[in-house]
């Protein structure tokens, strides 16, 4: 008898299981502008995932993160269930970009975790909310190389404060993945 471990029971329920009521809606302690990240997510087919979670959290718009240990109330966390069409929607603040612990400098951006059916483990990126110039010294978007254009979001036409982003798990423009 083959007993299945929870990485390796995979079903279509994350996006149903894990939501709660308004939980794409980062919430913040500090002011800044509202900003909405809209998108699609695709399997490796193409085929729009009609029952992914997609979670987000970021720095402030101030580019602070709470430091570990301390109790702080962390910000700026939220998560989207996709629907029928593989859309999701993120309403969040614009982060601010900060600096890491050697004195790295991370452009604006959402750290994303996405969850869907036949993933054993969750895909882990990034997303940048940044114009192409502000991500040359980020270290992620050097490491990314020319693949960068997967990870950075466009600013709606018709509506500014919007940001769309697509999550491609494989094939052509396959997103670039972070390995936890």
């Amino acid at each position: 008898m083959v007993v299945r471990t929870p990485s390796q029971t995979v079903g279509p329920f994350f996006h149903v299981g894990l939501k709660w009521e308004s939980g794409e809606q980062a919430q913040f302690a500090s002011q800044g502008e509202t900003i909405t990240l809209t998108g699609r997510v695709f399997d490796g087919a193409g085929s729009l995932v009609a029952d992914a979670l997609v979670e987000t959290w970021q720095a402030d718009p101030a580019g602070r993160v709470p430091a570990e240990g301390t109790g702080e109330h962390v910000h700026g966390y939220a998560r989207s269930g996709t629907d029928g069409e593989g859309r999701f929607m993120i309403r969040t603040r614009m982060p601010g970009a900060c600096s890491g612990p050697k004195g790295e400098s991370y452009a604006p951006q959402l750290h994303v975790t996405i969850f869907a059916r036949g993933l054993l483990k969750a895909l882990r990126t990034r997303v940048f909310l940044a114009a192409p110039e502000a991500l040359k010294e980020d270290p992620l978007a050097l490491a990314a190389g020319t693949r960068v254009t997967t990870l950075v979001a466009t600013k709606a036409a018709k509506a500014p404060s919007t940001w769309c982003w697509d999550i491609r798990f494989q094939g052509r423009d396959e997103t670039v993945f972070i390995e936890a």
